[in-house]
């Protein structure tokens, strides 16, 4: 029947592909150790945590998490995140030891669905330039022409 919820099904359950605005709100604002950490890998390797989307971070044996990013440019990294999570200290003495460049393949990963979905949901950079009420922006072929020049 058309409309109905499955059985079980609730409505309120939380769509499994917006993992990754928790997961990015988490790593980008959370104090807890472990964030404040991955903020400080991701950076390491030259991403800007403000313009990356971690599109999901998930424990992956005893000692580790396995995640991916989306970079600001584009690229798609997966990583495994290695610490004792028997130790609440030791999350600020993780470290990121397998680093993938999956850019060209990331469409054969068990998570592409939530990839692509963090991909269209991806925030635009922090660059973009506004500029005063009553000014104009000049191209840079222009910046010799003030708007005083233009007054006869």
């Amino acid at each position: 029947m058309a409309g109905r919820l499955p059985r079980g099904a609730t409505g309120r359950e939380r769509s499994p592909s917006t993992i990754y605005v928790n997961c990015t709100r988490l790593m980008r604002t959370s104090r807890y150790g472990l964030w404040v950490r991955l903020r400080e890998l991701l950076n390491e390797r030259g991403l800007v945590p403000a313009d990356t989307v971690l599109v999901y971070l998930f424990p992956d044996g005893g000692d580790s998490e396995f995640g991916t990013v989306v970079s600001d440019g584009g690229r798609v990294y997966s990583f495994d995140l290695r610490y004792n999570r028997e130790s609440m200290r030791s999350a600020r003495a993780a470290v990121i030891e397998r680093w993938l460049d999956i850019t060209d393949r990331w469409q054969q990963e068990p998570f592409s669905p939530e990839i692509a979905d963090a991909f269209i949901w991806k925030p635009p950079p922090r660059r973009t330039r506004l500029t005063e009420p009553g000014s104009t922006l000049l191209s840079p072929s222009d910046r010799e022409v003030r708007p005083a020049d233009n007054v006869t």
